[in-house]
């Protein structure tokens, strides 16, 4: 962990580590070519990532405000570099900026910008879900200004972040790029997609707790369980393991697993095509799963994975009851081509829509809201959720 340090000290540690770091001399001047994004909130920290063109010394600065900040050093030395801010206070909000500096005495600085600490286990915060962003730049810039018009606490991003995670120009030059109006205010909290390959990309970008595609995430009283669905989720399995293990263990009113594949979809054509068979709709594979979510205390499941968007009925044993069960979401018009519905309506389907579209989640103690949002900004579709406390 990297600890907070008066500015004057900090200004002559970066002027030291800037004159020692190592790279090759280059034609052109530092630039910074992701912009500084927020990861992983907690009541007391933060951390901020963004990637110079050729390695660098860096740190970055936090502070009440945006004239007086505490710079403290980030993490190595080549060219993404992640600071994190620590002994903080819950439910503030705070300022910060970054800083990098070549070996040839070539520096750059962001802009000064904002971010907000957890709140508190009791109090109401509200989020984005986004899944899919992986294309059509000109649709996933406007749901990210949009979103962004929410001023959301933080961001959640259920898997193909890109249209394939090894082509690093799909990161910097799109996804980086088209989200940062929102990810540089609102900490983003992603999972992995059939798209994203597993790729090192994905690790080097993202400071998450280990092992990074299987994690857990606490904000007020909700906790969420991300999973990567092209690894093994049976019964027995390491990610099978760990969430019931995780679930079991918490506290949280409300539980969210999310993951990129989806266990219940109408699509046209995904899961058999329905112009010429009847199908039962969604991934079979994973709903040997829902079983252990709905013993554990599951309130909703959320993916993407197809470019749609669909609400189901809440279920359980696959099928739709009045109380209790879970509630399926699938939220996949992040900025992917988008794709159709099966030609009847199956019985586990409560809303459906093709257009590209964002979620914007409001929770205050035992009430959740989900609103979903066009390219206009209009409500389509909406759901109140109301329980008990644990």
């Amino acid at each position: 962990m990297c600890m907070t340090r008066r500015p004057l000290g900090a200004g002559l540690l970066f002027s030291v580590l800037a004159a020692a770091a190592l790279c090759a001399p280059t034609a052109g001047a530092l630039e910074i070519v992701v912009q500084p994004y927020l990861q992983y909130p907690t009541q007391t920290g933060i951390t901020v990532c963004w990637e110079t063109d050729q390695p660098a010394a860096s740190e970055a600065a936090w502070g009440v405000s945006a004239t007086r900040l505490n710079w403290v050093a980030a993490t190595g030395g080549g060219t993404v570099h992640q600071a994190a801010f620590t002994g903080l206070e819950a439910d503030q909000c705070y300022f910060y900026q970054v800083r990098s500096a070549a070996a040839d005495g070539t520096k750059v600085e962001s802009a000064v910008l904002t971010f907000q600490t957890a709140v508190g286990d009791e109090s109401p915060f509200s989020f984005i879900v986004m899944c899919d962003t992986q294309s059509n730049p000109n649709e996933l810039s406007t749901l990210a200004n949009l979103a962004w018009g929410q001023r959301p606490h933080f961001v959640m991003l259920g898997g193909d972040l890109v249209s394939d995670g090894t082509v690093k120009e799909q990161w910097t030059g799109h996804f980086f790029a088209n989200m940062h109006p929102l990810i540089s205010r609102a900490a983003l909290i992603p999972t992995l997609g059939n798209h994203d390959k597993d790729s090192p990309y994905y690790y080097e970008y993202f400071a998450l707790p280990a092992p990074e595609y299987c994690y857990s995430f606490r904000y007020g009283n909700l906790e969420v369980f991300l999973l990567d669905s092209q690894r093994f989720l049976r019964e027995g399995s390491e990610q099978y393991v760990w969430a019931e293990g995780a679930l079991k263990a918490s506290k949280a009113d409300w539980k969210i697993v999310c993951f990129h594949k989806v266990p219940y979809s109408s699509d046209f054509d995904d899961y058999g095509a329905t112009d010429k068979v009847r199908t039962g709709g969604g991934d079979p594979a994973l709903r040997r799963i829902l079983p252990m979510f709905e013993k554990h205390g599951v309130d909703i499941v959320w993916g993407g994975h197809i470019h749609s968007y669909e609400r189901t009925h809440p279920l359980k044993g696959g099928q739709p009851v009045l109380k209790g069960g879970i509630l399926y979401m699938v939220t996949g018009g992040g900025g992917g081509g988008l794709e159709q519905f099966a030609p009847w309506r199956l019985p586990f389907s409560a809303k459906v829509y093709s257009g590209h579209h964002y979620c914007l989640v409001s929770v205050h103690g035992p009430t959740l809201r989900i609103e979903a949002r066009d390219l206009q900004d209009r409500v389509f579709d909406q759901v109140v959720l109301t329980k008990g406390r644990r």
